[in-house]
């Protein structure tokens, strides 16, 4: 059993405040949007959930070329990280079991910064397997992954959850998760049935901080622009925040003086090509981030099959 020392654990809590921070992103938050996130400003990265049965006794293999870190299972890589990504890098995870859960942090524990625990995704595939948001709705599974965790790694451990369209059901929740003695909890300000284009709930965070308290508490939602972090956390007192949406746009977002799109999309292309990044994934979040889809190089992107005409389209020589 691995329990944090007092000391120790307020040094982990310290690394989740007054930061800006990368949220998790189904097949977007790969290695190398993580990494270009980091060179312009992120204070820590989260990559996509990764479900616990995927990732547990994967073997790990280290590319002496590029310095990726790769988990693979039969012939299948799971997940990718970087040296460079180390110290600031949490790992979300996919759980329904105590067990699986600390079977697959103990796999990966030593190459991340933090282990976080995805309570709030509301996908199909997530909920049916008694994950994601599912878990909001089973607090006594939800905190005994979390104590699980807490108890035997050696690394942070976070939760990411909604809110409740009941107040009063959300505050009890975030207490009892508190309770298990996490680091941080991140909070998306909106229900498990609103879409994005629906406004995110910043008022509904007050109450959360305040009740939680010292806890760090994590803003996500609607942090569009470099701007809004700190109108959110003057409006909600969130310790820090975290922006999906934003970085997509552009991954520059994390700096006052933002590149332009293009030259935030060269940049994603040429660390995704230093990173062995799989060219679908590469091309799928290319055609995310460029959003000017009457440019004439954005119907060569789309046309491409390969990173030599991705990158004439770009101009990337």
């Amino acid at each position: 059993m691995t329990v944090p020392d007092s000391e120790k654990h307020q040094a982990w809590q310290d690394r989740y405040r007054n930061g800006y921070f990368l949220a998790p992103m189904v097949r977007v938050g790969t290695l190398p949007m993580r990494l270009l996130s980091l060179h312009y400003g992120a204070d820590l990265v989260w990559t996509c959930e990764i479900i616990d049965k995927s990732i547990a006794n994967c073997l790990r293999t280290v590319n002496d070329q590029t310095g990726v870190i790769s988990y693979s299972k039969d012939g299948r890589e799971i997940f990718t990280t970087h040296k460079d990504e180390k110290s600031r890098v949490v790992f979300q995870m996919g759980s329904a079991s105590p067990d699986t859960a600390l079977e697959a942090a103990r796999t990966i524990e030593n190459d991340v910064a933090g282990i976080d625990l995805n309570c709030g995704c509301p996908m199909k595939f997530s909920v049916q397997g008694g994950m994601g948001a599912a878990l909001m709705e089973d607090p006594d599974r939800l905190c005994a992954i979390l104590e699980a965790l807490v108890q035997n790694v050696s690394v942070p451990v976070t939760c990411k959850i909604r809110v409740f369209d009941d107040e009063e059901k959300t505050i009890e929740l975030a207490r009892r998760i508190a309770a298990t003695g996490i680091s941080a909890l991140t909070v998306h300000c909106r229900t498990r049935y609103m879409r994005p284009r629906e406004k995110a709930m910043w008022h509904r965070l007050n109450r959360i901080v305040d009740e939680l308290s010292p806890l760090p508490v994590i803003l996500n939602g609607d942090i569009c622009h470099f701007d809004d972090v700190q109108k959110a956390r003057e409006s909600t007192g969130a310790t820090s925040v975290m922006t999906a949406r934003g970085a997509i746009a552009n991954p520059s977002i994390f700096r006052k003086e933002s590149v332009s799109v293009l030259e935030a999309t060269v940049e994603f292309v040429k660390t995704a090509m230093r990173a062995s990044n799989s060219y679908a994934n590469t091309k799928y979040t290319v055609l995310l981030m460029y959003t000017d889809t009457k440019a004439p190089e954005y119907k060569v992107l789309q046309a491409s099959k390969c990173y030599e005409a991705m990158c004439g389209a770009l101009g990337i020589t």
